[in-house]
C-alpha cells in the first residue's frame, strides 16, 4: 500500500517552503516594493525587468490546469523537465541509500540526476529489438530501497510507449512513485497517463512545452500529480525558477493551442513521408514504430552515415552507444524542405 509520508526524505518533511509575500500584491498599482533589494530605478532594458517574477506562478498554473482539466494544486512548473527530475530525486531518494529504476535505452538525464544526487540506478531494459516495456521485469527488478520508477513514454530514443494497463499494474504493486515522462505525448495517439493521477496517488506525469508546442527556448516543463506530492515538490522548488517572460509567453501560447495542433499534424505527415523514403534505402535495415516526432533507424553503419551527413551540415543523433542500439540513428522530423534534402543526400550515399 502506497504511503507518501513513508518515502519522503526526513529533511524534506521538516523543510518549510520559501514564502514570497509580494505575490499577493503583484497586481496592485499602489504597492511599493522595497522588500527584495531590487533596482527600483529600472534597467537598461526599460521598466518591468527590474522585478523578480511571480514565485507562485498562480496565473500560469491556473491556465495550465484549466487546459488539462485539473486543479492548480495538481501542477508544478519547472525550468524544463530536467529540473523536475532533479527535484523528484532530491525529495524522495536518500543519497547512498535509495535507488531509482529506469528502462534503458531511455532519456539519459534520469541517470545523470541520480548520479549527481549520489543515488543508485537500477535498469529493467526494454525488450530487445521491439523496445517494448516489460512491467513484470520492472516489478521484479524493484528493491526495498527503490523510490522512483522513471518511464519515458513515448520513449526517447525508441519512440515506443507503455500502455495504461501496464502503468496501473506497476503503480498497484509498487510502494514508491511511478514517474511518467510524456515529453512526446502530443505526437501519440496513445492515452496520456494524466488520466490516472486522480486514481493513483503514486503516479506523476511530466510534460513539456519544448516539443509539440515549439517553445524549447522558454525552458518550461510541468509535473502533474496528486496535490500532496505537488506540495512536497514546492518545498524544494526554487522560488523564482520560471522567469517572467516565459510565464507570459506560456499564457499566450495556451490561447493558441489550435496552432500547436496544426503543427503536430504537419510533423506527423512529414514523419510518414520520412519513414516511407528511408525504408527504400538499401542500408536501412529497420525502423522502430514510433509514437514521437522522431524515428529510430537501424542502419548498416551508423558512424559512417552520421559522419557523411555532418559533412553536409545535417545533424542527426547516433544512438549506437546505448543499450541494444548498435547501429541505430535517431532522426528528428524536420520541415518538408529539410526532410527532402536529407533523403536526397542519403540516396546519394546509397
Amino acid at each position: 500500500m502506497f504511503n507518501l509520508n513513508s518515502i519522503v526524505r526526513e529533511n524534506i518533511k521538516s523543510l518549510q517552503s520559501y514564502k514570497v509575500w509580494r505575490d499577493d500584491y503583484l497586481d496592485s498599482n499602489e504597492a511599493i516594493f522595497l522588500d527584495n533589494c531590487e533596482n527600483n530605478f529600472g534597467s537598461p532594458l526599460g521598466l518591468g525587468y527590474e522585478r523578480y517574477p511571480s514565485s507562485s506562478q498562480s496565473k500560469v498554473k491556473e491556465a495550465i490546469a484549466t487546459f488539462k482539466k485539473l486543479k492548480a494544486n495538481q501542477v508544478v512548473i519547472g525550468n524544463g523537465s530536467d529540473e523536475l527530475i532533479d527535484l523528484l530525486i532530491r525529495c524522495f531518494c536518500e543519497p547512498k541509500q535509495d535507488n531509482i529504476l529506469v528502462c534503458e535505452p531511455t532519456f539519459g538525464m534520469f541517470k545523470v540526476y541520480a548520479q549527481l544526487n549520489n543515488v543508485d540506478v537500477l535498469n529493467a531494459p526494454l525488450v530487445k529489438e521491439s523496445y517494448l516495456f516489460d512491467e513484470k521485469l520492472i516489478l521484479k527488478t524493484i528493491t526495498s530501497t527503490t523510490k522512483l520508477v522513471f518511464i519515458c513514454s513515448p520513449n526517447n530514443p525508441t519512440g515506443t510507449s507503455i500502455s495504461v494497463e501496464q502503468l496501473k499494474t506497476i503503480a498497484l504493486n509498487f510502494n514508491g512513485i511511478v514517474v511518467v515522462d510524456e515529453a512526446y505525448i502530443d505526437f501519440s495517439e496513445k492515452q496520456s497517463a494524466i488520466e490516472l493521477i486522480n486514481e493513483f496517488e503514486n503516479i506523476i506525469v511530466l510534460q513539456t512545452f519544448s516539443k509539440a508546442w515549439g517553445l524549447a527556448a522558454l525552458r518550461v516543463g510541468v509535473a502533474y500529480a496528486d496535490a500532496s506530492i505537488i506540495e512536497i515538490l514546492n518545498k524544494v522548488r526554487p522560488p523564482f525558477n520560471i522567469n517572467s517572460n516565459s510565464q507570459e509567453l506560456i499564457l499566450n501560447a495556451l490561447k493558441k493551442s489550435g496552432i500547436k495542433d496544426t503543427l503536430v499534424e504537419s510533423i506527423l505527415k512529414q514523419k510518414a513521408y520520412l519513414e516511407n523514403e528511408l525504408l527504400q534505402l538499401s542500408f536501412v535495415k529497420n525502423i522502430t514504430e514510433s509514437d514521437a516526432n522522431f524515428l529510430l533507424v537501424e542502419v548498416t553503419d551508423a558512424n559512417k552515415i552520421c559522419s557523411y551527413l555532418l559533412e553536409e551540415n545535417i545533424l542527426i543523433s547516433n544512438r549506437s552507444s546505448l543499450l541494444n542500439c548498435e547501429n541505430r540513428i535517431r532522426i528528428s522530423v524536420g520541415t518538408e524542405k529539410e526532410n527532402k534534402q536529407l533523403i536526397t543526400l542519403l540516396k546519394q550515399y546509397n
